[in-house]
């Protein structure tokens, strides 16, 4: 047993896990039931991606944009045409990626997801604490099964496996 897969720090990945989980899930919360969940999800839905987008594109001109010039193409053939679908993906997603963190369930799929999250809002010009959770959520991808040894994943996947082999299916 190497020493990321210790007791020790199993407890330590599953704080980190839980700890991000918590802010994704937080986030979500607020764009899916919170005041402003009329421009997420709500009769308003996309109104808010809409103007983050916007914001994103005001970020492209000058020689070091912060926004680059193929994801500001991005932005305007997929993601504004889109905005009300966006919206939808954007808070249910991070509703989902909180829940999948804080139980350890689906963790690798969750972290991946979190990850695909954190580089477009940074890509759209954002930083926040997109860089921080990114880091944690790399860190955690690098521990690989002691980051969800307490959670659900410990127990789901093996009998996943179980079925596959069952099944024929390796």
């Amino acid at each position: 047993m190497s020493w990321r897969e210790s007791r020790l720090m199993q407890v330590i990945w599953t704080v980190i896990r839980v700890y991000v989980g918590w802010e994704w899930l937080s986030a979500g919360i607020s764009k899916t039931f919170g005041a402003s969940s009329a421009a997420w999800v709500g009769p308003k839905a996309g109104a808010a991606v809409s103007g983050f987008l916007q914001g994103a594109l005001a970020k492209t001109g000058g020689q070091h944009p912060d926004v680059q010039w193929w994801y500001a193409a991005f932005i305007n053939n997929v993601a504004l045409p889109n905005a009300k679908i966006f919206g939808y993906v954007i808070a249910w997603g991070e509703v989902l990626v909180g829940i999948s963190l804080i139980l350890g369930a689906l963790t690798t799929i969750g972290l991946l997801a979190a990850v695909l999250m954190n580089m477009a809002y940074m890509l759209a010009g954002t930083v926040s604490t997109n860089p921080i959770l990114l880091f944690w959520e790399a860190v955690l991808l690098w521990a690989g099964a002691a980051a969800y040894y307490w959670g659900v994943d410990r127990v789901l996947l093996p009998q996943w496996k179980k079925r596959r082999l069952k099944q024929g299916i390796a």
